[in-house]
């Protein structure tokens, strides 16, 4: 059956169910379903835990073997099942239908996965499994609703907010439900029963998930050309290391580059983007950067990588962050000088 997070646990009291799959991109919501899940379990009597990581190589007669074996230390067991991609071949579909064909009474699967595609949920075996099971799909939160989730998670920490509270926290994070989680935990501990105010709130939440390097290349890979230099130019102000941000734009470059090899040899560029791991919340910005460059131009970035390390350590008569602005607009696709770009 499939459920939404919030139909879960009224679904859960009804009768636990031999399977619970568990999906999303969203880290956060996918990772604290499972906690609750499991602390359901171990509330009814599910003690022992095993935990398997599926991936490319995973020999899946350990699952059926899981199943299938008593438990040594306890009379219920989970197991965790963790698969790392939403693509299943023949050996998966086949193992997962065996296993739920006979599930043990003693033995709970919680199966958790990236987004699972709409085609895949609609196919015969994979509605063999949802029959057995929940099924519970984890969105992420968008713009619109993600005050409403601050101020829900304001409300579970016992912290009293007014709106004012709510969207600079709102405006701070950026949508990282990671970042929203920390900032909120570390006010509870500052503020303890106290009523937060604005002031409070803007001096306690760091700018770290909206002026940080991971930002800065998202935001190049994006496109968005606004939005990196504004980054780069707070990281400038706030003294960091320009080798530091080289590093990663170079380690971003090198990796579009591995990638642009593969698809001028004739592989998708969905394909490709999967066979190196990249994330589904990234595939995005990285498949408009692998549009908009070639191999030439990235190894033209490349180049000027290394000149923008020379001119770091002394060895070049250039201004290091002229350079890595000109880098950053050359990888945000646009065309512009950095006399330009640096009086703007």
């Amino acid at each position: 059956m499939l459920v939404k997070p919030e139909q879960l646990f009224g679904q859960l009291q009804k009768q636990l169910p031999p399977l619970i799959w568990i999906c999303g991109d969203e880290t956060l919501l996918v990772q604290e379903t499972c906690d609750n899940v499991r602390k359901y379990a171990r509330e009814n009597g599910f003690t022992e835990r095993e935990v398997y990581d599926a991936g490319a190589q995973f020999d899946w007669n350990i699952l059926l073997e899981a199943g299938n074996s008593l438990s040594l230390f306890a009379e219920r067991k989970i197991i965790d099942l963790r698969l790392q991609s939403p693509k299943f071949d023949n050996e998966a579909r086949k193992s997962l239908q065996e296993y739920v064909a006979n599930p043990s009474e003693d033995n709970l699967l919680l199966v958790t996965s990236p987004k699972i595609e709409k085609a895949t949920l609609s196919t015969k075996w994979f509605k063999a499994i949802e029959g057995q099971g929940l099924i519970v799909q984890v969105w992420p939160i968008n713009a619109q609703q993600l005050p409403g989730w601050i101020a829900q998670r304001l409300k579970q920490a016992g912290l009293i907010a007014d709106q004012d509270c709510i969207n600079i926290i709102s405006q701070r994070v950026e949508g990282n439900l990671l970042a929203a989680a920390q900032e909120i935990d570390k006010l509870s501990v500052l503020v303890g029963d106290q009523k937060l105010t604005p002031d409070i709130v803007a001096r306690a939440v760091a700018d770290n998930s909206r002026f940080n390097v991971f930002s800065l290349t998202d935001a190049s890979l994006a496109g968005n050309s606004g939005k990196a230099l504004h980054i780069l130019n707070h990281l400038r102000a706030e003294g960091d290391d320009p080798l530091k941000i080289l590093f990663f734009l170079t380690k971003e470059i090198r990796s579009l580059l591995r990638m642009q090899e593969k698809i001028r040899q004739g592989q998708n560029i969905n394909g490709v983007m999967q066979s190196e791991r990249v994330w589904q919340n990234r595939t995005p910005m990285v498949g408009n950067a692998l549009r908009n460059h070639t191999v030439a131009s990235l190894e033209k970035l490349l180049v000027t990588a290394r000149l923008v390390d020379q001119s770091v350590k002394g060895l070049l008569d250039m201004k290091p962050w002229d350079e890595l602005t000109g880098m950053v607009l050359a990888l945000c696709n646009v065309s512009i000088s950095v006399n330009e770009a640096v009086t703007k």
